[in-house]
């Protein structure tokens, strides 16, 4: 169609002018044509579309000249970067500046007749400012910059979606290589109606689609196999938990309701003390881990067929130490780590390990692992610790 086109408007000029259709002049005005055709394909908006064909059409024309005496023919009041278009597009998209009869000028200089040019480009150049679009005067120029943008947009797009995709298929646990294959990928897109991945990854990129229901829809087998194996550990574990020896429930000061003789050990993620909310986690074959319910470790999809209810058993908490980590930053002074362990020692409160550092800033940092009985424990070491002058905060670690 739009070679019928071509040939019906180039013969219409060899008529209208009274010559022969000579192929340099035939192939000069079919190029001009192609790249009006062109940019009708890449926009919808046909006022802007009518309003380059009246630029192209009805400007008066200014001959240029380039540095080995090449004429190039553009509208009345184009400026260097027309120029750098008409000549190619890596060349405008790479121009930093232009001289013009060998003085620089800038960017929005209008080219006069006779005018000899010379672009300057880097190949480290980032590419158009989105103020060209302001000073090009030529549809040509204009059509290149918006192309530059919207590829350019469309490539962030894409590595955007990628990362969303990755860090939701590993937060799912599932390896990246493994769920991110080209097959895979291919039955994906078709599903949403993309025509590749780098559609799908671009649609997630600009929020068209969630990173999680494309990572949903990669992993939905893979989840349900793991699913029915979950079903079946957890059943296994609940058998194995049973003949454990109540001797070691007891140690651990934690009991689970309404199931006896089970193993149970505190988790040394977030080390629960008395007095805190706690969850129990089945594991395989070590019994039930004890977690705060605070825990990052234990908000998982995974992990949450896995909990079970458990409660401290107030009888042991009074005499059995439990190992809490703490941190405490203040500004680095002598003698502070010693006024911090003196604080702890008043509390009749055991150190099990204490380390420190100071920055250059003089913040002091302090880690402090205490052997404590409960929560009510805890806050008296950590009231202590505060009023000494200097602190300025403590905190309990979770690893």
């Amino acid at each position: 169609m739009h070679r019928i086109a071509e040939f019906g408007v180039a013969a219409h000029w060899a008529y209208k002018e009274g010559k022969p259709t000579d192929a340099s002049n035939f192939e000069t005005k079919l190029s001009w044509f192609r790249e009006i055709l062109e940019f009708q394909n890449d926009t919808a908006n046909a006022e802007e579309f009518m309003e380059s064909l009246k630029i192209d059409l009805f400007s008066d024309m200014v001959f240029i000249f380039t540095p080995k005496g090449d004429v190039i023919e553009l509208p009345s009041g184009s400026v260097p970067i027309d120029f750098a278009y008409r000549i190619h597009s890596e060349i405008g998209n790479k121009t930093i500046g232009a001289k013009v009869n060998g003085k620089m000028v800038t960017l929005d200089y209008q080219l006069k007749t006779g005018d000899i040019i010379e672009i300057l480009t880097s190949k480290h150049s980032y590419g158009p400012s989105k103020d060209w679009l302001k000073l090009a005067q030529t549809s040509q120029a204009k059509n290149k910059i918006r192309h530059f943008f919207k590829k350019q947009q469309k490539d962030e797009n894409v590595e955007k979606g990628r990362e969303l995709l990755e860090k939701e298929i590993r937060n799912m646990d599932f390896d990246v290589k493994e769920i991110l294959t080209s097959e895979n990928l291919k039955k994906v897109a078709e599903k949403y109606n993309f025509t590749n991945e780098e559609d799908l990854f671009a649609s997630i990129g600009y929020n068209g689609i969630t990173a999680l229901q494309v990572a949903n829809r990669l992993t939905e087998k893979l989840r349900k196999q793991r699913d029915m194996e979950q079903e079946k550990d957890i059943s296994n574990a609940v058998s194995e938990l049973k003949s454990f020896s109540p001797a070691k429930k007891r140690e651990s000061g934690v009991r689970v309701s309404g199931i006896d003789n089970l193993l149970i050990r505190l988790s040394r993620c977030c080390n629960p003390v008395p007095g805190d909310d706690i969850v129990g986690f089945i594991t395989k074959g070590r019994g039930v881990s004890v977690h705060r319910s605070d825990c990052t470790n234990i908000h998982t999809e995974d992990a949450q067929a896995r909990l079970i209810p458990v409660e401290w058993e107030t009888a042991l908490n009074d005499r059995k130490e439990y190992n809490v980590d703490i941190e405490i930053s203040g500004y680095d002074r002598r003698g502070l780590l010693n006024e911090v362990l003196q604080a702890v020692n008043e509390t009749k409160t055991n150190i099990t390990a204490v380390s420190g550092k100071s920055d250059k800033n003089k913040m002091a940092t302090i880690n402090m692992s205490i052997a404590i009985h409960n929560v009510s424990h805890l806050q008296k070491v950590v009231d202590r610790i505060k009023q000494i002058p200097d602190i300025y905060a403590v905190r309990r670690v979770m690893s």
